[in-house]
């Protein structure tokens, strides 16, 4: 009996050794490393059952579709190998329990159901599917859930076998326990000796520690004393930045806001009003428009006091500048703060104190509370009223102060009218481009950064320039060498990020970073599955809330990131690798595999979900594709499922035009899938002439890989742009050769779409028997092959040419039911083009109104799709009707 530990052995464990890492260094390899560990056991039913998984393993490395699950399976497939002859090593046949050999002899079988279905896919399907009409034609639909089916199968019988290994196991560890209680003792002896040592050192270390901590503690302790006995000495009054009261700016979009913030001013004998929001908004200009009112100036006077508190970097220097607001004359008390409470109590008028930018002196690290016990102190006052502007998103004391009720909203963007208004203000000669609305929204109507972007269209830059140059730039076009807040939006976006909430939980950035990569925001129940980890990410947004970093749609179910920030977060803070793939992950789960096309079951609940990421989608992909480290064949793959998707619903080629030049760029084997989709969409787009070149260059990929079938189902719809050329004949002769293609490759289903198709040609040159004929055959087949897209298609261009027969209520009813068919499917397209049909159908059974609506539905949906072709044909005959 041949023994696994035999010479011969030897090297068949040694490759055996080398499978688990080969496995992520090579599929070849892996192969390779597994035949030779094959071929060094010389026991039959061992030799049996590993000769069919390295079958299976071939096979799935031959599949070029669906290598995602492909590849799954191989690596299933290899693991379940390396268990067996693993578990078998060492062993002859004498020696393995009978239990093991029958737990081999029944893996061999459910390896042999995996191989058999492996061929089935090899043989009818190909490497890859054409998806849409072309994937019906070539089993695209099931081919990922046969995959799947097979990898259960390897998931039960690899859990089978442990099960039967594990029995094994535990005779050899009874065998071994002795040796290993004795093993364990002495482990244990040297482990306490060594943690004695250990506890020993770390004595000596941490009393040497303290020792010098407490020195610089209390050198610490006497410095910070001295400075804060000068400090209150000597308030650096002279220092101070000047209290006398901005000029009134102009201000776009902010009526209805300081109507609501006067009001509050003018409704009781006091107010306590907060203008909260995020950098760059315009808080401090409207405070000031609201006290430069003639209302809020008849009644405050010359009392009203400006507190520029950008400066106020500590509680001194704050409480100074709240001094040399009111005028009150310098100082050497100690207690000045007391000064300022005792004249205010003593005033017979009120004082209205504008506190601009209050976030400075609430963020001094470690004296929140005092500054809070000032304000609270300050807001007690029956002489004085309190307008603050904030940065962020939480009113400051809340618990201790009562401010003036409603509340101010947090300020938001400026709608788009106000924007372009406060654009043309400093830069009135883009009024005329076209590109400035764009401009404006790439912005997000951002106060501050429009003030900037038109400073630098008046010094000369045009809108396109300016487009072009924020495409690439992004927030540092806008920032300006040595500015402050107020005239760069890099440093009024870096103060935010610095404040007190934002460093202390380093999460808020990571969140932040996650939430930039997504233009149209976060879904607020998603957000858990997008950025896994940041287990604390609720924590992490309410941080980013407060900071007023992100904000809330009006609806609150999503949460999203101003333009100008979410540009300063990619290019400063940019996503690291391993989240950026968690979030990719997320989002290519959107779009799986087979199941975007519309005539899968699930289409319609996969097609909901993507509707309202579209954007995000988009981005994602975009910036996957380009991102040299990243996992560029997932992200061409998800490209192309994504592509699927927008061919029924929305059709665009932005994403697969990318796909396809990087496709190229990599070698992929999915070029010429690539190719279909995006001549698929052009089509969709009423494009045949711009479809056609890429067919062709489809059609030469697939014949350059061999792919005979695939390149057939590309001239069948080649044979559909000449029948919309009028070429009928040589549009049928075409078909007709791809249909025999079809049929002996064993794509029945196929061939049934290009009947189908023959049908469409027929009815087009108004051989409407012809027509019927053809569809009716088509039919019958899509029924065998229960394909519900063909057989409602087959009903529409039946009942379109009874109609044109003059059979009118047959017509009617087979519209009818090929557009209930459209509706279940989710196939807009479909139901568009029943509707016009019907409308046909109508008009010529003489029911002109009915018909004129049915025609008018159709061009709604049409025009969604942006159908050219069925856009022109709907409103000839709304004219003609």
């Amino acid at each position: 009996m041949g023994l696994l530990s035999s010479s011969k052995g030897s090297e068949s464990s040694s490759s055996l050794a080398s499978v688990g890492t080969a496995t992520l260094n090579g599929a070849q390899l892996t192969l390779t490393l597994l035949e030779k560990a094959v071929d060094g056991t010389n026991i039959p039913f061992v030799k049996g059952v590993a000769g069919v998984a390295v079958e299976v393993i071939k096979i799935a490395k031959a599949i070029q579709t669906n290598r995602e699950d492909c590849d799954n399976l191989m690596k299933k497939a290899t693991s379940l190998l390396v268990v067996i002859l693993g578990s078998l090593k060492g062993k002859s046949e004498d020696a393995i329990p009978d239990h093991l050999k029958n737990g081999v002899e029944r893996l061999k079988t459910s390896f042999q159901e995996v191989l058999a279905e492996l061929r089935i896919i090899e043989k009818r399907v190909g490497k890859r599917s054409l998806g849409g009409i072309a994937r019906a034609i070539l089993y695209y639909v099931d081919n990922g859930e046969k995959l799947n089916d097979c990898s259960a199968k390897l998931d039960w019988a690899m859990g089978e076998f442990q099960v039967t290994s594990k029995v094994d196991s535990c005779l050899k560890a009874l065998e071994r326990h002795e040796e290993l209680k004795k093993g364990q003792k002495e482990l244990q002896e040297g482990q306490e000796k060594m943690e004695q040592n250990i506890r020993r050192g770390q004595e000596k270390m941490e009393h040497n520690i303290k020792a010098g901590q407490l020195d610089i503690r209390d050198g610490l302790t006497e410095i910070r004393d001295v400075i804060k006995e000068q400090t209150a000495k000597n308030p650096p009054s002279d220092n101070l930045p000047s209290t006398v009261m901005p000029a009134e700016p102009k201000i776009f979009g902010r009526q209805e806001y300081i109507e609501k913030a006067i009001a509050l001013l003018l409704s009781g004998a006091t107010a306590r009003l907060v203008i909260l929001g995020p950098g760059g908004m315009g808080k401090t200009s409207v405070a000031l428009k609201i006290v430069y009112d003639v209302r809020v100036k008849e009644r405050y006077g010359q009392y009203i006091c400006w507190v520029p508190c950008e400066q106020a970097t500590s509680i001194p220097l704050f409480i100074e500048l709240v001094a040399k607001s009111l005028n009150l004359p310098p100082s050497s008390s100690s207690d000045r703060l007391s000064e300022i409470i005792i004249f205010l109590k003593n005033s017979q008028i009120v004082y209205l104190l504008l506190l601009d930018n209050f976030e400075t002196p609430w963020d001094i690290e470690g004296q929140q509370s005092d500054v809070a016990d000032i304000l609270t102190k300050l807001a007690s006052l029956s002489s004085v009223s309190l307008l603050i502007t904030m940065r962020g998103g939480q009113y400051p004391s809340s618990n201790t102060i009562e401010w003036s009720t409603p509340r101010l909203p947090s300020l938001t963007q400026l709608n788009l009218d106000a924007a372009e208004e406060a654009f043309l203000k400093i830069s009135p000669d883009a009024a005329d481009d076209p590109a400035l609305t764009v401009l404006l929204q790439k912005l997000d109507c951002m106060p501050l950064a429009i003030t900037l972007m038109a400073k630098l269209s008046e010094a000369g830059e045009t809108i396109s320039d300016l487009l072009s140059q924020w495409g690439t730039e992004r927030t540092r076009l806008l920032d300006q060498p040595g500015g402050d807040r107020r005239t760069s939006i890099e440093v009024s976006i870096k103060l935010s990020l610095q404040s007190r909430a934002v460093r202390g939980y380093p999460d808020a950035l990571r969140l932040l970073s996650v939430l930039a990569m997504l233009p149209a925001g976060a879904a607020l129940t998603r957000l858990a599955q997008m950025c896994p980890s940041i287990p604390n990410w609720r924590a992490a947004l309410r941080i980013l809330r407060g900071a007023a970093l992100v904000y809330d749609s009006a609806n609150k179910s999503r949460v999203q990131v101003l333009s100008p920030i979410q540009s300063y977060i990619l290019l400063h803070h940019p996503l690291e690798q391993s989240p950026l793939e968690e979030l990719r992950a997320g989002y290519y789960q959107l779009t799986p595999s087979g199941k975007t096309d519309i005539d899968h079951p699930e289409f319609n609940n996969v097609a909901a979900e993507l509707a309202e990421e579209e954007v995000n989608m988009e981005a994602i992909l975009i910036h996957a594709l380009h991102d040299a480290n990243g996992k560029r064949e997932e992200a061409i793959e998800a490209s192309i499922s994504y592509s699927i998707y927008l061919r029924w619903k929305h059709p665009r080629t932005e994403v697969i035009i990318e796909a396809v030049r990087i496709a190229r760029e990599l070698g992929s084997s999915n070029v010429a899938l690539c190719l279909t989709w995006q001549a698929n969409i052009l089509r969709m787009q009423g494009g045949d002439d711009l479809a056609e070149p890429v067919y062709h260059e489809a059609k030469e990929e697939y014949y350059k890989r061999g792919e005979e079938e695939f390149a057939a189902a590309i001239q069948m719809l080649l044979g559909s742009i000449l029948t919309g050329r009028g070429q009928y004949e040589e549009a049928r002769n075409t078909i007709n050769e791809a249909r025999e293609t079809l049929l002996k490759t064993g794509s029945p289903d196929a061939a049934a779409w290009c009947l189908w198709e023959i049908g469409q040609s027929f009815y087009a040159e108004g051989e409407w028997n012809s027509a019927c004929s053809a569809v009716e055959q088509a039919r019958s087949e899509f029924t065998d092959t229960k394909d519900r897209l063909g057989t409602a298609r087959c009903l529409a261009t039946l009942g379109a040419s009874l109609g044109r027969q003059g059979n009118h209520d047959a017509a009617q009813s087979a519209l009818e039911e090929a557009h209930s068919a459209f509706l279940e499917i989710g196939d807009p397209s479909g139901v568009a083009s029943c509707l016009w049909y019907l409308g046909d159908t109508l008009h010529r059974a003489g029911n002109h109104s009915l018909a004129q609506a049915k025609f008018e539905e159709a061009l709604v949906i049409f025009t969604r799709l942006g159908d050219i072709s069925w856009i022109g044909s709907c409103q000839d005959s709304i004219d003609e009707k």
